[in-house]
């Protein structure tokens, strides 16, 4: 028997389809309810409106897939093994749930409202502190285990890096990928190193570069 919690995880996957699919105003309830197999009441009753549903998918998300990566940020590591677990950690997630960044793609293509006002909630409760990471790169800057970098520039190239091969996925394939035996997943692990070792490089203090 399907618990409440398992079915509301599934309704929110199937959701999530739709709005990829049809995006937010032209996803229906009644299509949802069609494709998670439950009748429209029931989906009503968890989550009331289509707006509710919406916006529960990116709190689920968020406290599904990076929780973990937020913990990092209290972890006392060095910051040269911070960003190899960052990287790693962050590329595990959008590989095993490869229609985030098209769902976020679609919502920002719509003017990004309703994760504004989720990612403003957080950050207001104190779940989500941009001071953390701000901090860690500034401490790491001021122990020399970085040369002095903009932080938001740092966090910027980060995030691009990862997401890049995810989103441009089937143009990056058919430009420079001829073989039909792709081993994709040898290729992200390949790929996580290429971008550690890439940022690493370039913010390590001038001496050490060798």
């Amino acid at each position: 028997m399907v618990n409440s919690l398992d079915k509301e995880e599934l309704i929110l996957k199937t959701a999530m389809d739709v709005f990829i699919e049809k995006g937010r105003h032209g996803a229906k309830m009644q299509e949802i309810a069609d494709r998670a197999g439950i009748n429209k009441a029931l989906l009503h009753y968890y989550f009331r409106t289509k707006e509710k549903l919406y916006a529960k998918i990116f709190e689920y998300l968020i406290n599904k897939n990076l929780s973990e990566l937020f913990e990092l940020f209290d972890a006392d590591l060095p910051f040269a093994d911070f960003l190899r677990f960052f990287i790693s950690g962050y590329m595990d997630v959008i590989n095993k749930n490869p229609k985030i960044p098209l769902f976020m793609l679609k919502e920002l293509s719509e003017g990004g409202g309703t994760v504004k006002a989720i990612l403003t909630n957080l950050r207001n409760s104190g779940k989500l502190d941009k001071n953390k990471i701000v901090k860690k790169i500034e401490q790491a800057v001021k122990d020399g285990e970085i040369a002095p970098v903009d932080p938001l520039q740092l966090i910027g190239t980060v995030i691009g890096s990862c997401l890049f091969f995810f989103i441009a996925e089937p143009i990056f394939k058919t430009i420079f990928i001829e073989e039909d035996n792709f081993d994709r997943q040898a290729f992200i692990e390949q790929r996580k190193e290429a971008v550690y070792q890439t940022i690493l490089y370039g913010i390590l203090p001038r001496g050490e570069q060798q």
